[in-house]
């Protein structure tokens, strides 16, 4: 921002606003990825993605790369959602608004994972008293659910209050379990959605790994399918069988250390040439993609050498940290970027 300011001058917000959506038209690039800045975004000039966080009552436990997995069945999960997109009110009529994302790189881990999780929560949390419920329901007596489990609760309250991990016997009901949570957790945002934000695309969670059954269900309640995928292609990617949703890549990058930062990012390329080639071979692959609608580089520009909030530093920009442009780079994204709609008509 400072060296923005030392560049531009008087009013340098502004100016580089309309800077950075006449490089992406003269770049071949017609969209904005979710988390840049929204007065930029809001300038009406190029379509957009935004995303929600939601940080209501978590499922204890459930780790993740960010935060843990909100308890869709505590009433706080809604209210959560139904704030965040009040706070979005003006992007929630854009027109140039896309769709949004909600959540990020969640952990879903195996099949049993979430039930788990739930199982070791006390029996103050929503999720724990909606599993004693659901066994309650489906084995009637305590007597009956220790003679399937080979446990030994005296009663439904014994199992609310435990918080030690279940045995193995119980995996199979785990598993049913876990696709409940899947299932509460999509459908909230779907409701949310249909009720405060009627017409906005519903882009999934931007899955970065994940087990089959998570991909299954959200595709029920999404409007896309999304992913972080950081790799060279994606032409290997097939959605799992039953699965025919469109798709969106919310991250991929290339980095080098020819010059500029010191940490490479990701996936590592041997100079500024290469990264060109290695964008023009990925963004071709998601044209040539059957379910692919869009990818998003992750980023704009390069991070500071200092490291942002958690000290990452990568080396990926389309511009450096002065805004001058990779101009090797560039060329790669120009050359698939004005020729995107052929390739994408022509694939098979």
């Amino acid at each position: 921002s400072s060296n923005i300011y030392r560049k531009y001058g008087e009013n340098y917000l502004e100016k580089y606003g309309e800077m950075a959506h006449r490089r992406l038209r003269s770049w071949g690039l017609n969209t904005i990825a979710n988390s840049s800045d929204k007065d930029i975004c809001l300038m009406s000039k190029t379509p957009y993605i935004e995303r929600l966080e939601i940080h209501s009552a978590p499922i204890d436990g459930t780790g993740g790369l960010w935060w843990q997995l909100s308890d869709p069945f505590d009433k706080s999960f809604k209210e959560e959602l139904i704030a965040q997109l009040a706070k979005r009110e003006k992007e929630l009529k854009d027109p140039y608004l896309v769709g949004l994302f909600v959540d990020n790189e969640l952990k879903w881990g195996n099949e049993s994972y979430l039930a788990e999780k739930a199982a070791k929560n006390p029996a103050t949390a929503a999720v724990k008293r909606e599993l004693v419920k659901h066994y309650q329901k489906r084995y009637g007596e305590i007597a009956k659910l220790n003679a399937a489990w080979g446990t030994s609760f005296a009663s439904w309250e014994a199992l609310l209050a435990n918080t030690e991990p279940l045995p193995k016997q119980a995996s199979a009901d785990l598993v049913e379990f876990n696709d409940l949570v899947i299932h509460a957790y999509f459908r909230g945002i779907r409701e949310v959605f249909n009720e405060c934000a009627p017409g906005v695309l519903y882009l999934g969670c931007r899955f970065s790994g994940s087990n089959r059954k998570a991909i299954v269900i959200g595709a029920k309640y999404c409007d896309a399918i999304s992913h972080n995928f950081y790799r060279y292609t994606i032409e290997d990617y097939s959605q799992p069988e039953g699965v025919d949703l469109p798709m969106i890549v919310g991250e991929f990058h290339f980095g080098t250390r020819d010059r500029g930062m010191f940490h490479h990012s990701l996936i590592e390329v041997a100079n500024h040439e290469e990264r060109g080639k290695a964008y023009e071979a990925y963004v071709r692959s998601a044209l040539e993609h059957p379910n692919c609608v869009g990818t998003h580089w992750h980023q704009f520009s390069d991070q500071a050498t200092t490291g942002r909030f958690d000290g990452e530093n990568f080396n990926v920009g389309f511009t450096d940290v002065c805004d001058t442009p990779y101009y090797e780079t560039i060329e790669g994204i120009r050359k698939v970027g004005y020729d995107m709609y052929n390739i994408r008509a022509n694939a098979k």
